[in-house]
């Protein structure tokens, strides 16, 4: 009795896991060809990033993009480096880079980046607005161009990591594709509850109704992270975003060093999860469950099909009178692990050569592996996780 509820059990998970399987398809983005470009204003938030902002903010700067059609916004929020230098000096040579000083010993109404990410898009001149990071660069000199063309007000972009040796930097690769795979398949359903603040574009008027909306607000002042997530959930309600995701329009971001500051990085990052709109919440609930069960159930299962003895449960061998024959349950088992594993591997490959992601294909089982058991660990953080600080 037991050993056919736990076969069941893993045979439901692996069928959820592949129905989720339709939401998390690649769909080829066709770049938009625009000839009257619109004016945007992009906006980074920093603290204490003087080398990052002297190595990558030109590139910003420089972008294949009309003269007076664009600004770029830095808000040096209390930056105790030397980030206020850096930026003087860059803007000698660029005209359209404006800075906004944040002092150190200001008293803030919002936490984490939010203060002076406030204070950016108040400033701003333009409606269109994207949304970047110090520690980023473009992939190309149109990612201005490829991230604001859509004509939706809202655009969701993918912010890459740079390639280096290791196996953390492979898992935190791994992951940012699957993050990807899941906020565009919402996405494009209409179900959009998250972007990446480090490539994310939106018109400045889809703003104004959250300032009378008192629930966001009360939510929106107490959450230390997850500006992007909260905005876009808030926001996506009216507006069904578009997706730039061409390798044209990445951002290529700096990965975490060690463990310990990617492990702090992702306790932050998870926090906002429960403010996630109620339906999206169910299912991206359902599918760490069964994401989880799958690997878990799966795998002791397969394992006590190789060891047990004959006529034992579990056992990939019943008795048949005297003779031994394959168990058709066990069969089961095998066959929908193989499938699951299979057709989410080939999905992924797709994703990689959609997003030009080099050396993930070998090690994707190892991270879809590894994401289940690091959202075991993570969980709790969902729950009570309410660090203040964003740097």
């Amino acid at each position: 009795m037991v050993s056919l509820f736990l076969i069941t059990l893993f045979l439901s998970v692996a069928v959820i896991q592949l129905c989720f399987l339709f939401t998390l398809r690649w769909h080829e983005v066709v770049p938009p060809y625009k000839d009257n470009l619109q004016p945007v204003s992009v906006i980074i938030c920093a603290r204490n990033e003087a080398a990052n902002l002297e190595r990558f903010l030109p590139q910003v700067l420089r972008q294949d993009y009309p003269a007076g059609l664009f600004e770029v916004i830095v808000v040096d929020d209390g930056s105790t480096d030397t980030s206020a230098a850096v930026l003087a000096a860059l803007q000698q040579q660029y005209g359209h880079l404006r800075i906004i000083t944040i002092p150190a010993d200001t008293q803030k109404d919002l936490p984490g980046k939010k203060y002076a990410l406030r204070a950016g898009i108040a400033a701003a001149q333009y409606e269109r607005l994207l949304l970047t990071d110090a520690d980023c660069q473009p992939a190309s000199a149109t990612w201005l161009r490829d991230m604001t063309a859509p004509e939706a007000a809202i655009v969701l972009g993918y912010g890459a990591y740079q390639t280096a040796p290791g196996l953390l930097n492979r898992f935190i690769r791994w992951e940012t594709v699957h993050t990807c795979m899941q906020y565009a398949g919402y996405g494009r359903r209409g179900k959009a509850y998250m972007g990446v603040g480090r490539n994310l574009c939106y018109n400045k008027s889809l703003l104004a109704p959250l300032q009378q909306d008192a629930a966001f607000q009360e939510t929106y002042r107490h959450t230390p992270s997850g500006d992007d997530d909260l905005l876009i959930a808030a926001i996506a309600t009216h507006s069904r975003p578009a997706l730039s995701l061409q390798p044209a329009a990445h951002t290529i971001s700096l990965p975490q060093p060690g463990w310990r500051s990617w492990w702090h990085q992702k306790t932050r990052h998870v926090s906002t999860g429960k403010f996630y709109p109620a339906g999206v919440k169910r299912l991206l609930g359902v599918y760490g469950l069964s994401h989880g069960l799958f690997w878990l159930i799966g795998l002791l299962l397969l394992v006590l099909s190789l060891c047990m003895p004959p006529g034992a449960p579990f056992s990939f061998w019943r008795l048949d009178g005297c003779l031994a024959t394959p168990d058709p349950f066990i069969i089961a088992v095998w066959i929908a692990f193989l499938l699951r594993i299979v057709l989410y591997w080939i999905n992924a490959a797709v994703w990689y050569r959609g997003l030009a992601e080099k050396k993930l294909f070998l090690f994707y089982p190892i991270g879809d592996l590894g994401w289940a058991l690091y959202n075991v660990i993570l969980s709790p953080y969902i729950l009570w996780k309410s660090k203040q600080a964003w740097k």
